[in-house]
C-alpha cells in the first residue's frame, strides 16, 4: 500500500510539472532572447508537451481500465456476441465490437478520438488479450463520431491494437471538396493519408458483396451513392448472419439510402433481420417503411440520453420510438444505459436421440426441420452398431452429405455427442465427423470408472484421469475447430457438477468446456443455482426434466425441476449459447406415429424457455 501511495504522489508531481512546464517555458519568449535560445525553448516546450501527452494517455488507460473493470465487461472470445459500447463523453457515436464462436473479432466504427482509450481497454477485456487483434474493422461513413477511433488507432496506437482488414466505401475527397462538406473532406483526407501505411489491408465494399469473417456471414446491401448530398446517405448498410441470428447495421443512413436499399432488396427477404442497429442514432435516419421491412425483434440504440429523450426538442427520436412500439419490438438496448453485451437469439436444438438407434439421419433432418427446430445435436452414440455409416471408412463423406442436406432444409448441426467417454477410441472419429457436419460442440462423457470397472470417487483422481484423456484430443479438436464439452453425469465424483468446472479450469483450453445437464444435476441433488457458484466457459447446456428419482430426460414441466431458478441462474452467469434440449425419452419410447405430437410439445416448451433466456 505504501509503494502505491509513493507511486501515486510521483505521478501527480510529474503531471503537475508537465502541466506547468509550458507556462514556464513560454515566459522567456516574452523577453528579448537570442534565436538559439528560442529554438532551445521550443524544443523544451515540445518535450514537455510530449511528456504531458504520454501522461494523459497513461491516466486515460488507468481511468478507463477501472471503468471497464467496474462495468464487469466480459471476455466473450469464442462466443457469438455483440458489444455496444457506451459513449464515455455522453455524445453521439457508434461503437461496436463483435466476437464469434470461432475466435474472430470484428469492430464497427468506434466513435470520437476521445473514446479511443475506453475502446482499447474495453477491447482488452472482451478478448482477454494485452494487445488485442481485430480481424475486420468496418467504417460506415466519414463522420468523426464514427471513424476517429479507427484513425487514432491506425495512426498512433498500433503498439496497442492490431487489425487485419479495414472495410469501407468512401466517396472521393474531390466530391466533398466540390460541395464544401468540411467534415467529409477531413475524414476522407485523414484515411487517405493514414492508409498509405497499410494499403494491403484496405478492402473496398460494394453493394452485393457476400463474404465470411469466420462464422460471421456478411452481405453488403448498400454502399455510398454519390448522387445523394448528405454524407450520412453514404453509410454502408450490411447484414451479418451469426449463430442463427441476423443483424442489420445501418450507420447513419437516411431516407434516400433506406429507400434505395428497399428498392433493391425489399423482395429478397435479406432486410428482414432479428436485430437492427438504429440508423443515425435513432433520429432523422431511415423512414418507417425501412424499419417495417426489417421488422426487428431487438433494436440497438447507440444514443446518448439527450438524443433518446429529444431534450433539445428538434430531433425525430420520439417519433421513431413510437414506430418501434407499433412494430412490437421486444427489447431495446440503449448505449446511454451503459455498454451492453447482446447474445444471439438462442437456437432451439434437439438431440437426434429422440429417435431410435439407426433412425435414418436424413429423415431426422427432414422431420425436425419441418417441425420448426433450428438446430440438431447429432447423437453419434446411437450410431455404434454393425453396418453403421459412422463406423465405415466413408464416415466423413456421410457426415458431409448430412451437412449439405441440413443446409438445404434450413437447419444446422450445432452439437454432437460422442459414444463412450473421454478415453474412448471413438472420440477422434467423433471430432472429425462433428466438424464435417458443421457442429461447433462435441459432448464427451467424463471417465467415471477405472480399468477394473471401479467407480472413481476421488475428486483428485477424477481430475487427473480426465484431464489427461481430454488433453490427448485437444490438438485434433483445435485443428478441426470443434470445442469439446464434458457433462456432469451420474456416478462417483462426476455426480458433482462443480467437478466438471474444476476439470475445465485444470485443462485450461478454449477448446474444452462444460455441458451442464439439468437432469443429471437434479438427480444428484443439485439445484440450478450451482451454476452461479462455478460457471466456466465455454458453457453449453443439456436441458431435460425429471422428478429426482432417475435420469428421465423429460420435457421441461413434466418433472419437478425449478425452471424459474434455472432461468435466474442463466441470467446470473450471462449465458449466451443455444437452447439445447436433451428431453428425448418420451419420444424415443413412443410409436413413430405419435412422435410428431411429442416433438411439437417439446418445441413449444423450448420456445417458452428461450423467450425467458434472452
Amino acid at each position: 500500500m505504501k509503494k502505491r501511495s509513493i507511486l501515486s504522489l510521483f505521478l501527480v508531481a510529474v503531471l503537475l510539472f508537465a502541466l506547468a512546464a509550458p507556462a514556464f517555458a513560454a515566459a522567456p519568449a516574452a523577453l528579448s532572447v537570442s534565436l538559439s535560445e528560442k529554438v532551445e525553448n521550443s524544443r523544451f516546450v515540445a518535450f514537455c508537451r510530449g511528456i504531458l501527452a504520454r501522461l494523459e494517455q497513461l491516466w486515460n488507460r488507468i481511468k478507463y481500465n477501472y471503468i471497464v473493470y467496474k462495468e464487469g465487461v466480459r471476455n466473450t472470445m469464442n462466443v457469438n456476441a455483440i458489444h455496444m459500447l457506451q459513449s464515455v463523453e455522453d455524445t453521439i457515436c457508434d461503437s461496436f465490437i463483435i466476437t464469434t464462436e470461432d475466435g474472430k473479432v470484428i469492430a464497427i466504427d468506434g466513435g470520437h478520438t476521445a473514446e479511443t482509450d475506453y475502446f482499447i481497454e474495453y477491447l482488452k477485456a472482451v478478448t482477454g488479450q494485452r494487445k488485442p487483434h481485430i480481424d475486420a474493422w468496418f467504417l460506415s461513413h466519414p463522420h468523426n463520431d464514427h471513424v476517429q477511433v479507427f484513425n487514432e488507432v491506425a495512426e498512433n496506437r498500433t503498439r496497442q491494437v492490431t487489425f487485419d482488414k479495414v472495410m469501407l466505401n468512401y466517396v472521393p475527397y474531390e466530391l466533398y471538396e466540390s460541395r464544401g462538406q468540411q467534415e467529409g473532406m477531413e475524414m476522407v483526407s485523414a484515411f487517405n493519408r493514414i492508409s498509405k501505411a497499410f494499403p494491403e489491408k484496405v478492402q473496398i465494399l460494394n453493394t452485393g458483396d457476400i463474404f465470411n469473417i469466420g462464422e460471421a456471414k456478411i452481405t453488403v446491401l448498400y454502399t455510398a451513392d454519390p448522387s445523394f448530398i448528405d454524407v450520412n446517405e453514404h453509410s454502408v448498410i450490411f447484414r451479418m448472419d451469426l449463430g442463427g441470428t441476423s443483424i442489420l447495421f445501418t450507420g447513419d443512413a437516411q431516407v434516400n439510402a433506406g429507400n434505395k436499399t428497399i428498392e433493391q432488396w425489399g423482395s429478397s427477404g435479406l432486410l428482414d433481420c432479428d436485430i437492427c442497429k438504429m440508423a443515425h442514432h435513432g433520429q432523422d435516419g431511415v423512414d418507417k417503411n425501412f424499419y417495417e421491412a426489417v421488422s426487428p425483434e431487438i433494436c440497438l440504440w447507440p444514443t446518448p440520453t439527450w438524443v433518446y429523450e429529444n431534450t433539445n426538442g428538434n430531433l425525430k427520436t420520439l417519433e421513431v420510438r413510437a414506430w418501434m412500439e407499433e412494430l412490437g419490438v421486444k427489447k431495446h438496448y440503449k448505449a446511454f444505459e451503459g455498454s451492453a453485451v447482446i447474445g444471439m437469439i438462442p437456437r432451439i436444438v434437439t438431440t437426434t436421440d429422440v429417435f431410435e438407434e439407426g433412425y435414418p439421419a436424413e429423415q431426422a433432418i427432414d422431420r425436425l426441420a419441418r417441425l420448426g427446430y433450428e438446430g440438431i445435436d447429432m447423437g453419434f452414440d446411437y450410431w455404434v452398431f454393425e453396418g453403421s455409416p459412422f463406423l465405415s471408412d466413408n464416415y466423413l463423406d456421410w457426415a458431409k452429405s448430412l451437412k449439405a442436406r441440413a443446409e438445404e432444409k434450413g437447419i444446422v448441426y450445432t452439437h454432437a455427442h460422442a459414444p463412450g467417454n473421454a478415453g474412448s477410441e471413438y472420440v477422434g472419429r467423433s471430432i472429425e465427423a462433428a466438424a464435417a457436419i458443421g457442429a461447433r460442440y462435441l459432448v464427451v462423457h467424463p471417465i467415471h470408472e477405472d480399468k477394473n470397472g471401479k467407480i472413481i470417487d476421488s475428486k483428485l483422481r477424477f481430475l487427473d484421469v480426465n484431464a489427461k484423456a481430454i488433453k490427448k484430443w485437444l490438438p485434433l479438436a483445435k485443428e478441426r475447430g470443434v470445442v469439446l464439452v464434458s457433462e456432469n453425469i451420474l456416478w462417483g465424483a462426476s455426480k458433482d457438477p462443480r467437478i466438471i468446472a474444476q476439470l475445465v479450469k485444470k485443462v485450461n483450453s478454449p477448446w474444452f468446456g462444460w455441458c451442464y445437464d439439468t437432469g443429471h444435476a437434479y438427480f444428484s441433488g443439485y439445484q440450478p443455482s450451482v451454476l452461479e457458484d462455478c460457471c466456466v466457459v465455454p458453457l453449453s447446456l443439456h436441458i431435460q426434466d425429471g422428478d429426482g428419482t432417475g435420469d428421465q430426460h423429460l420435457i421441461p414441466g413434466d418433472g419437478t425441476i425449478d425452471w424459474d431458478a434455472f432461468i435466474d441462474a442463466l441470467h446470473a452467469v450471462g449465458y449466451l449459447g443455444d437452447c439445447v434440449m436433451e428431453a428425448h425419452h418420451q419420444s424415443l419410447v413412443a410409436p413413430d406415429e405419435e412422435r410428431d405430437a411429442i416433438l411439437t410439445r417439446l418445441l413449444e416448451t423450448s420456445q417458452q424457455l428461450r423467450a425467458r433466456m434472452r
